[in-house]
């Protein structure tokens, strides 16, 4: 559901479409990702880009947990469909260290950083606008 600031509500994430050119995925507070809600972000893109690929910054809530088919699912070209270069906001140590596994199993076929915060990962995609 589109709401009237066309943010995008889902379950674990709310979606939108910044006027700086950048999407931005703010990941709710202890969700639990797993391969579906991945394709229900993927199909969120798709209603809300007009097939065309973007920046995109997640802002990942405290204690969020994504299953291991979806960290597999998030590098594909399907997963990636979207997306002109990624930023994730993370602070915890357990993030930390799943987003260094990430980028060595993973491999994203997309420019991908992580940050602590978010003020550093806007400038860093603003670069890829």
């Amino acid at each position: 559901m589109v709401d009237k600031q066309n943010k995008i509500l889902l379950s674990h994430s709310e979606v939108f479409l910044r006027e700086d050119g950048i999407v931005e995925i703010d990941v709710r507070e202890n969700a639990d990702i797993g391969v579906e809600e991945c394709r229900e972000l993927t199909k969120t893109y798709e209603d809300l880009l007009e097939n065309k690929k973007y920046p995109l910054l997640h802002v990942v809530g405290d204690y969020v947990t994504m299953t291991k088919e979806a960290r597999e699912y998030a590098s594909t070209e399907e997963g990636l469909r979207y997306s002109k270069v990624e930023a994730f906001v993370i602070n915890s140590l357990p993030h930390k260290i799943l987003a260094n596994f990430y980028m060595k199993i993973q491999k994203p076929s997309v420019p991908t950083k992580f940050f602590s915060t978010k003020q550093e990962a806007v400038a860093w995609l603003l670069k890829f606008v």
